[in-house]
């Protein structure tokens, strides 16, 4: 029985991870993958804090930072261009 309950809340963990694994933009990267240079990309906090949570499974975190620990929020914003050379 024990095993059972240990079964379904890893499937259910797992099962929530999979909401975040893409936006609008793309699909999420890892904590050491590197990115599409012109997006933006930001901490997934939902995946981190899932993370934290089901530490005890060792599974679900290992899964989140290689997988899932950034996604793209948009555009790369480029900075001004205030004192250019005349």
């Amino acid at each position: 029985m024990r095993r059972i309950c240990l079964a379904v809340l890893l499937a259910f963990s797992v099962g929530l991870m999979s909401c975040t694994t893409r936006t609008s933009y793309g699909e999420c990267i890892g904590a050491f993958e590197d990115g599409d240079p012109a997006l933006d990309y930001d901490p997934s906090i939902l995946n981190i804090i899932l993370g934290v949570i089901f530490m005890e499974t060792i599974v679900v975190p290992v899964v989140v930072v290689v997988g899932m620990t950034r996604c793209p929020e948009g555009p790369r914003r480029t900075a001004p261009q205030c004192c250019e050379a005349q």
